[in-house]
């Protein structure tokens, strides 16, 4: 059930899909063992039997037509709707409902679907990122600055505890400050990361792989589906 996807998840799979195939390969890798992990977490709380059962019908449309067919896709949401209905705080359930909202280019829903995400999941920075990037591409600046500085400071304190030795959480970090257009502090953390996880294999080619991209270039990378 690997259908519990945050913002960082989704970008990260969206950024690779410019390199090289071994950065793809690892990165992958790394993505389903980060799906497991908020599956698990997601998972603390039983959802209601009908409320998983629609849901897997919603992932099951939406993975068949690889989330291109504007049927499906209305289809699924009907069902993942019904889901909420059934368990308002069905975790899970908003996080798919993101996938398919993304798949329809529907920024509105999105913002609000995302204010449900933070209200249940209030100390996971990710989703602030992920509203300051919604606002972004929906033009509020404004708005957008707002919530990644939430979402920053959120990481620099949780990067204060023993989570600072966490690589995927620092990898969140990452991408947070790219998001932001932060260069210059990006740069800086991930000389910080090859100090504090030197064998990383994913970091050595992240690092001679990806490039960084600009507020601009990763809104129209989001529109292009992961294309440029």
């Amino acid at each position: 059930m690997s259908y519990s996807i945050n913002f960082w998840l989704m970008m990260n799979e969206l950024r690779t899909m410019q390199t090289s195939k071994q950065i793809k390969k690892i990165n992958r890798k790394t993505i389903l063992l980060l799906l497991l992990s908020f599956q698990i977490a997601a998972c603390q709380n039983k959802p209601n039997k009908q409320a998983l059962e629609l849901l897997q019908q919603a992932n099951s449309i939406g993975l068949k037509s690889n989330y291109t067919n504007l049927k499906d896709l209305d289809n699924g949401l009907r069902l993942i709707n019904k889901a909420i209905e059934l368990d308002n705080e069905y975790f899970d359930a908003y996080s798919l409902k993101t996938t398919f909202l993304t798949a329809q280019k529907d920024i509105d829903e999105l913002i609000l679907n995302n204010e449900k995400i933070i209200e249940l999941r209030p100390d996971q920075p990710v989703f602030l990122i992920q509203r300051g990037f919604f606002f972004d591409i929906k033009g509020d600046k404004f708005k957008a600055g707002k919530n990644y500085e939430k979402g920053l400071l959120k990481y620099e304190e949780l990067l204060k505890t023993k989570l600072n030795y966490d690589f995927e959480l620092r990898m969140e970090y990452l991408t947070a400050l790219e998001t932001n257009g932060d260069f210059k502090k990006a740069e800086l953390e991930m000389e910080r990361m090859f100090q504090d996880f030197p064998d990383n294999e994913i970091l050595k080619v992240y690092k001679a792989e990806y490039k960084f991209k600009t507020k601009e270039e990763l809104i129209q990378f989001w529109k292009n589906g992961g294309k440029d």
